[in-house]
């Protein structure tokens, strides 16, 4: 599928682009979970580059705008956001109902506000050009949604529909250029008239850390640490704490957890990540991914510690065996030990795990685990009993008792 992490490369943003796109990433299809749920916004972003190309006279290979689909597989995802952030002329948010309750898109919009806040130039805040992506009830309008609208409100379709149904459908295909010019133009000059230094912009998650309590979402890592292995393993791989894990080594420039929190985070989920060993009962309480890392079973304690884990494994954990397949050990021993794993999952009366050896299937893989974990949170968690105490109602045709008394307050009969 494509999304995050499907290019090649990182993109080249050392000398700015005239825009950055921010949109809220959707759950990938069940039916298909290789399919792009995002292609629209694909679309949108090629053909807003290739108009604003036309205009600027730019080369068809000039990178005029940023998207995180551009980012590449083993990159610091965020370091990386940042640092597009703050070399941007432009912030183009893609407002839909997702996007207003999305924490991550909306860090993006704060952090490039900060920047804005701290410029000196003049019309600093005509850099954010707001676009209706999906229509919102009238209830959830605001300041911005409503600056959404006038940037084509006479345009038929535009304010029904929004521009995502505009860019589908070929009925609407002249509304949607006229669209796809007005905001070309609309970015063009303003990065022209009242051009944006290159500035620090703080990370989208800088001030963001989600508790234990407060996660709706958990990564749990089960591998060894730097003290638990052989001295000769590969360098990088291993740290002080089993969340630093590292499977690909060098070619990944965060730990293994923070590239699936990443994901979930897009998707809108507030997202703790713990080793098994800390774990506690954090699995009983949220849709997790568990992460394996076949060596953890190489000695007796750490295959001892995770089959007590996956006794207790609840349906909406999804674990995820990960190999290196670059790893010459990897032929010879981990297999084996990723085969052991699997039989442990098997008389733990869990489907058949998943296995990736490569970082780009890794990666990719994400927002379908993401998506299935909570899938199975949904269907199959426990209801959770209201503590409150029921009040007997009144029944039509059924005399109370004298005297009798309803409790709770006046509001709540």
């Amino acid at each position: 599928m494509t999304g995050i992490g499907a290019a090649a490369a990182p993109v080249a943003i050392d000398h700015g682009t005239y825009f950055f796109l921010s949109y809220a990433h959707s759950a990938p299809m069940l039916e298909d979970p290789r399919l792009d749920p995002d292609k629209w916004v694909k679309v949108f972003f090629d053909d807003l580059s290739a108009a604003i190309r036309g205009q600027v006279s730019a080369p068809d290979d000039r990178q005029v705008g940023f998207f995180d689909a551009q980012l590449s597989f083993g990159a610091d995802w965020e370091e990386t956001l940042t640092t597009a952030l703050g070399n941007t002329q432009v912030f183009v948010p893609l407002y839909s109902p997702a996007y207003l309750r999305n924490s991550w898109p909306l860090g993006e919009l704060e952090a490039f506000r900060r920047r804005l806040k701290a410029s000196t130039i003049v019309e600093k805040y005509r850099h954010i050009v707001p676009v209706l992506w999906i229509p919102l009830p009238s209830w959830d309008q605001t300041a911005e949604t409503r600056e959404a609208l006038e940037l084509a409100g006479d345009v038929a379709g535009y304010a029904e529909n929004g521009l995502r149904a505009l860019c589908m459908l070929a009925s609407y295909r002249p509304a949607y250029e006229e669209i796809l010019g007005r905001i070309a133009t609309e970015v063009t000059q303003i990065a022209q008239r009242y051009p944006l230094p290159p500035s620090v912009v703080p990370k989208v998650a800088e001030a963001r850390h989600t508790s234990r309590a407060d996660a709706q979402f958990v990564v749990v890592v089960a591998a060894p640490t730097r003290a638990e292995v052989p001295a000769d393993r590969a360098p990088g791989v291993y740290a002080e704490r089993s969340e630093q894990w590292r499977p690909f080594g060098q070619d990944q420039a965060l730990p293994a957890a923070k590239y699936v929190a990443s994901t979930a985070e897009r998707l809108g989920l507030a997202t703790h990540i713990t080793s098994f060993a800390d774990a506690g009962d954090v699995m009983a309480r949220c849709p997790s991914v568990l992460l394996i890392d076949p060596w953890i079973v190489s000695d007796s304690a750490g295959e001892h510690d995770l089959a007590l884990v996956l006794k207790r494994l609840p349906r909406w954990v999804i674990p995820l065996i990960v190999l290196n397949e670059g790893d010459p050990l990897t032929v010879a021993e981990g297999n084996r030990f990723a085969d052991r794993v699997a039989l442990m999952l098997q008389r733990a009366n869990r489907p058949q795990a998943k296995r990736v050896t490569q970082l780009p299937e890794f990666v990719q893989i994400m927002p379908e685990l993401v998506t299935e974990a909570r899938r199975q949170y949904l269907k199959n968690a426990p209801v959770v009993p209201s503590d409150r105490p029921r009040v007997r109602r009144p029944q039509l045709g059924r005399p109370e008792p004298s005297g009798s008394t309803f409790p709770g307050t006046e509001g709540e009969r």
